[in-house]
């Protein structure tokens, strides 16, 4: 868990205690040390799959960005509130909380 929330400058990775696969496209975790299970259902599955390595979350939403047809404004929103539950559950770790990140 996180005390920390994330931000548009946050890098962020997958936590190593979760297990995951795919069902019918859609990805379900499992954290093996909490016995709790999570599907993700669409969007969250698509953020998930982009976390195989740290990213910055300005780079993730550009990415989603590509992928679904909403305002940025509203994909940046809906992948901030989903990666903070992620890591209020421990799916996912903070690697650098930073204001600001380059983009490459």
């Amino acid at each position: 868990m996180s005390d920390t929330e994330i931000g548009p400058g946050s890098i962020i990775g997958r936590s190593d205690a979760v297990v995951a696969t795919e069902v019918n496209g859609e990805v379900i975790l499992m954290i093996l040390e909490r016995d709790r299970c999570h599907g993700l259902g669409e969007t969250g599955s698509a953020i998930w799959r982009r976390l195989h390595k740290p990213i910055a979350v300005v780079e993730l939403v550009s990415q989603l960005e590509a992928e679904f047809d909403a305002p940025p404004s509203v994909i940046e929103s809906d992948v901030l509130f989903a990666l903070n539950q992620f890591a209020t559950e421990g799916l996912i770790q903070i690697i650098s909380a930073g204001s600001s990140y380059p983009h490459s």
